[in-house]
């Protein structure tokens, strides 16, 4: 309870990401498509082993240029983010994440949850893919109010210290 209060600005402007259409659209789009879970695992396979050309197609598509542009702008605060279709699946990435399919892990399935759609915020931990240690904030993207994927960010510990002060903690 107090991580997610120090953390309300954050996931208020994760909120506002929510709504935008073009991250709406990509996540409709690859769920449009409807790739199996072996197919899923199969590109998770590869992608972890640094073979997949998705690694950057998903940095370099429309949305992962948008996400570059706001790790990048605010790199003080943010270490990475990355938006999953509904099978957990990477829509787009900034950076590569360490694998491709999320869908096995607590910030996509709490995210997700069942397809309702619940804010999850992660524990403090050195991020395996930016090496860094950060909180992961997983908000779920709705259309007609139901779950169609998962937008995740990393925020900084440094950021987490700087509020709780500011907040008096």
């Amino acid at each position: 309870a107090e991580l997610q209060q120090v953390l309300k600005p954050r996931i208020d402007g994760l909120m506002f990401l929510t709504k935008n259409a073009m991250i709406l659209d990509a996540i409709r789009e690859q769920n449009r498509a409807n790739a199996s879970l072996e197919e899923i695992q199969k590109i998770d396979a590869e992608w972890k082993a640094g073979k997949s050309p998705l690694i950057q197609e998903l940095q370099d598509n429309k949305v992962g240029a948008f996400l570059k542009n706001i790790i990048v702008q605010q790199s003080d605060v943010y270490n990475e983010a990355f938006v999953t279709d509904a099978k957990g699946a990477n829509v787009a990435a900034f950076p590569a994440t360490s694998d491709y399919w999320q869908g096995d892990e607590d910030k996509f399935t709490k995210a997700f949850s069942g397809g309702k759609g619940e804010i999850f915020i992660g524990d403090v931990e050195e991020d395996e893919s930016t090496q860094q240690t950060a909180v992961q904030i997983s908000v779920p993207m709705l259309y007609n109010k139901e779950a169609i994927g998962v937008l995740v960010i990393g925020v900084k510990v440094s950021v987490l210290e700087a509020e709780k002060l500011k907040a008096g903690k």
